[in-house]
């Protein structure tokens, strides 16, 4: 009867102890206008959120991809659905940069949504994806490409102007073969040219490999890989174990 008494109080404890966890104030963040502010929300909320957006992404990925056998057809439907689908930023509307789902539900982003949603999918589809900005040697000029990985390599997107880049033999290109032969596919004739893309490309593309196994925003709507990214910063000591 003492022991049941014991295991009656540890699970009145474990639950109380739980509650107020839950209950702890914690923080997201979010842009409007490149403006960034800090919201204070329950962690039990944030949790629940997290989890909502998580299983969005499974669904919304399944429904673009469900009926294609192939990643390379995966994925390059995903670059097809993500420019399609998506809308340009309209000047009349503030500049919002929050959680990736944001921009399926408004519909609408500027060039770093785009990349977002996208790459965000393809790491839904078993896909390792990321985006980031390519710059010119010591000057500000960027471009912003998506990088996807598949068997042969890292293949890249610009899913906001809707270009990407194949081989001479009409497959993907890979970042290994941008100093062969090569071509860009231009799906809305965007000013955008071959040379547009080499500038930025051929001093960068070392860097790709390396960025490419770290965790990132793509790679951290999921459970297990947010986990892993919060145990990282604290144990490095860039932030709480809860934020």
């Amino acid at each position: 009867m003492k022991k049941r008494y014991l295991v009656l109080i540890f699970i009145f404890l474990l639950l109380l102890c739980s509650i107020a966890l839950l209950n702890k104030k914690v923080t997201m963040l979010q842009g409007v206008d490149y403006k960034v502010s800090r919201i204070t929300l329950p962690l039990y909320l944030k949790v629940l959120n997290f989890y909502y957006r998580h299983y969005n992404y499974e669904w919304l990925a399944q429904r673009i991809t469900g009926h294609l056998d192939t990643k390379e057809d995966k994925i390059l439907r995903l670059f097809h659905w993500t420019h399609e689908t998506i809308k340009r930023q309209p000047e009349s509307l503030p500049v919002i940069d929050s959680h990736v789902w944001g921009v399926y539900v408004r519909g609408y982003g500027v060039s770093d949504n785009f990349h977002d949603l996208f790459t965000t999918l393809c790491n839904y589809i078993g896909t390792d994806a990321f985006f980031t900005p390519l710059y010119i040697k010591d000057t500000s000029e960027h471009a912003k490409l998506s990088f996807v990985r598949i068997k042969r390599g890292w293949v890249m997107f610009d899913p906001y102007d809707g270009i990407y880049f194949r081989n001479n033999r009409g497959g993907l290109a890979t970042i290994e073969e941008i100093n062969e032969d090569w071509h860009i596919v231009n799906l809305a004739n965007r000013a955008r040219t071959k040379a547009t893309y080499e500038q930025y490309l051929v001093e960068n593309l070392p860097k790709i490999e390396e960025r490419g196994s770290s965790l990132l925003r793509a790679n951290t709507q999921s459970p297990i890989n947010r986990l892993r990214f919060q145990l990282h910063r604290w144990f490095s000591g860039k932030g709480p174990l809860l934020e």
